[in-house]
């Protein structure tokens, strides 16, 4: 019994040796820690912004600049270029196209040659308010979308840009004359800057000569009387100082005026994915700062034109009927004509689909920047 008991023990020892043995000609890897990801490489970026030092558009742009920065833990570093320092408003669109800087706060509808859908993300006459002309963009819940499902792929298969968000502008665009107007009869034949297509087709139903030209020459061609009027927002009248030459507002509801900030798809295309996650977070940060100071800062422009001697007139209900219903025919026509009946019978759609709807512009903005996110995932 004693050599039987021996016996089972050796084969008990043999088996657990094997079984160490075993375990030990195991890869090494498989128990070690995982390394850690390599550092990305420092990227540098240059940034290009059109409103003076001091606009709130301005601030915007740095205050993206820090979140990005902070958020790639130093991998993104950028070079701040505003109020227009080395390309004029026009310019730059081609500029950004072309590699020629990597990110940009630019205006899309100067966009609008290599672009034609861009006509389509303002359409003067038929937002009701600032609610609805962001889910009329965003707002895919509800019918809406124009950004993501149109705008967005447009502008990366025509114009090599990746457009990442809006900043707000203005709440409002309306116009400032050198002469009183109080009716729509009453913009008939007065020389108008625009701003874009859509614009110039607003202004044209209404009488008015539209003349494009860029944010730079607005002053002197106001004084010179090349141009007797402008359309644009509040703040802009106020702090570009168009208003010493031309003391009549007018005030309704055309939709809102934004910048996009967006990159050169090239660019974009060789950063990281944590880097891109990065420029995303501080795109909507920027985002939400903007349109909130754009809020407050119609408010205030209002306020400083009155102080300065300019006549601010809220056309009367009955006026703004007359401009829905002068501009939404030839507005439809337009996007018919540059984009077909299919997209454009879309666009029209997408803001009838969002015009009741409640979602308010903030969620709007955090919904479109939720997806921009799911895409990297």
């Amino acid at each position: 019994m004693v050599k039987s008991a021996n016996v089972i023990g050796s084969k008990a020892l043999i088996a657990l040796s094997l079984v160490l043995v075993a375990a030990l000609a195991l890869p090494v890897v498989s128990c070690a820690p995982k390394a850690p990801e390599e550092a990305a490489p420092v990227v540098n970026v240059r940034i290009h912004s059109q409103m003076p030092v001091g606009h709130y558009v301005t601030e915007s742009v740095d205050l993206f600049i820090k979140e990005a920065e902070a958020r790639s833990r130093g991998s993104l570093k950028f070079t701040h270029y505003p109020a227009m320092q080395l390309y004029t408003d026009i310019a730059v669109a081609g500029v950004l196209s072309d590699g020629g800087v990597e990110m940009a706060q630019v205006q899309g509808l100067y966009f609008v040659g290599k672009v034609s859908e861009v006509a389509g993300g303002l359409l003067p006459g038929f937002y009701n308010d600032q609610d609805h002309y962001f889910r009329a963009a965003y707002d895919t819940d509800h019918g809406g979308g124009f950004v993501d499902k149109i705008l967005e792929p447009a502008f990366e298969k025509k114009a090599n840009v990746k457009v990442l968000s809006f900043l707000g502008y203005s709440i409002n665009l309306c116009t400032l004359t050198n002469k009183s107007v109080r009716k729509v009869e009453d913009y008939k034949g007065l020389k108008i800057r625009s701003l874009g297509k859509s614009a110039s087709v607003l202004l044209q139903a209404l009488g008015a000569a539209p003349v494009v030209m860029s944010a730079s020459d607005v002053y002197m061609a106001l004084q010179r009387g090349t141009i007797e009027g402008v359309f644009s927002g509040l703040t802009s009248f106020y702090e570009r100082k168009w208003y010493e030459s031309a003391k009549y507002v007018q005030n309704y509801y055309t939709g809102s005026a934004n910048f996009s900030l967006a990159a050169n798809l090239d660019f974009w295309n060789k950063l990281t994915t944590s880097q891109k996650k990065a420029i995303m977070e501080a795109a909507l940060i920027a985002e939400i700062y903007s349109i909130d100071k754009a809020l407050t800062g119609d408010d205030e422009a209002r306020k400083a034109l009155i102080a300065a001697g300019v006549e601010v007139y809220d056309f009367p209900r009955s006026e703004v009927q007359k401009v829905n219903e002068l501009a939404r025919p030839p507005l439809i026509k337009m996007v018919n004509e540059d984009l077909g009946t299919d997209v454009g019978g879309q666009i029209v759609k997408m803001l009838e689909d969002t015009l009741d709807a409640k979602t308010t512009w903030q969620n709007c903005c955090k919904q479109h920047n939720k997806r921009l996110l799911d895409t990297l995932k």
